[in-house]
């Protein structure tokens, strides 16, 4: 569906609600990262309510499921589900949450383009960095234990560990799923010797949000350190919004119908043959690859979640 076909969004109406059976938010709409438009063309959109304080329009399909762009970075994703929890426009007591889109990766645990369902998502910004060699008279050794340290005043830990439940039946419904490989992005998956020799699969673990676009080894060594101390190690995909999606959430006593998932784009260091800034972006083919088993796997959470409602939200 192109935006030319999409119903003109309207004013919002709280004397007459949209009560959507889910939520899902992906972050961009915009070429390259074109997240949002798998959504818009799974079903027909029905109805368009420009909710004011949220990044894009809030488009629902006849199915029930709703679509509106969170934007990219924590700040953005925290105005917009903000705004629609808060909106008298919009009745989200009885839909499920659900962030999707692409993500970054470590080579050694997932290919590229498989879905990664979070079972936890941590907070990469809430930490200490030091400098050790600046006026302090012992340097930093080449440990992530000498630059990091949790934040001091932590009235808790910064890891939003979601529903079991949900994970779980989100894990067994995407992986239904037939994820699309991609004979080029494979080509380049062998860059990396310690990748897995295999197509997309479907994962379940740890999410790392940060509102930083980082890319290295270093630094992927000081986001592994970070996840070891809060005990949820290894971690499998890195995005920019979902620590922000959840705290708004939590805030509106909602997180426990929310979940994650997301494909991975790139990975988050460069190959043995690259530099950093050659591998940052990973390639154009496995950003379409993503985006694709992005919407795939989701789409499969998003259906059964509308189907069965297992947390009897509708009730």
């Amino acid at each position: 569906m192109s935006d030319r076909d999409l119903p003109t969004p309207r004013d919002p109406d709280p004397d007459a609600p949209v009560r959507p059976a889910a939520l899902v938010l992906p972050a961009v709409a915009d070429p390259p990262l074109t997240e949002r438009r798998p959504w818009l063309e799974r079903a027909e959109i029905t109805d368009a309510v420009a909710v004011p304080g949220t990044d894009t329009p809030l488009y629902v399909a006849e199915d029930g499921v709703a679509v509106t762009t969170t934007g990219i970075g924590k700040s953005d994703a925290a105005t917009t589900v903000t705004a629609l929890l808060a909106a008298p426009s919009v009745d989200l007591s009885s839909a499920y949450v659900v962030s999707t889109g692409i993500a970054g990766g470590p080579p050694a645990r997932t290919a590229l383009g498989s879905a990664v369902v979070a079972d936890a998502i941590v907070d990469w910004d809430r930490k200490h960095r030091w400098d050790r060699g600046d006026g302090d008279a012992t340097p930093a050794a080449d440990e992530p234990a000498d630059r990091l340290d949790l934040l001091a005043y932590r009235p808790r830990d910064y890891v939003h560990r979601l529903e079991p439940r949900l994970v779980e039946r989100a894990r067994s419904a995407a992986a239904t799923v037939d994820l699309r490989e991609a004979d080029d992005v494979r080509a380049y998956q062998r860059r990396y010797s310690d990748a897995p020799n295999a197509g997309p699969t479907v994962e379940t673990g740890t999410s790392v949000c940060g509102d930083e676009f980082w890319h290295g080894r270093e630094r992927a060594r000081e986001v592994a350190w970070l996840c070891e101390q809060y005990g949820v190690a290894p971690y499998l995909a890195t995005q920019m919004e979902d620590a922000a999606t959840a705290t708004a959430l939590e805030r509106f006593d909602r997180f426990e119908r929310y979940l994650s998932v997301r494909a991975v784009a790139n990975y988050d260091r460069p190959a043995p043959d690259q530099s950093a800034a050659e591998s940052f972006d990973g390639s154009d083919a496995s950003l379409e690859l993503a985006i694709d088993n992005a919407a795939r796997a989701a789409g499969a959470v998003v259906d059964d979640l509308v189907a069965a409602d297992p947390l009897g939200l509708d009730g």
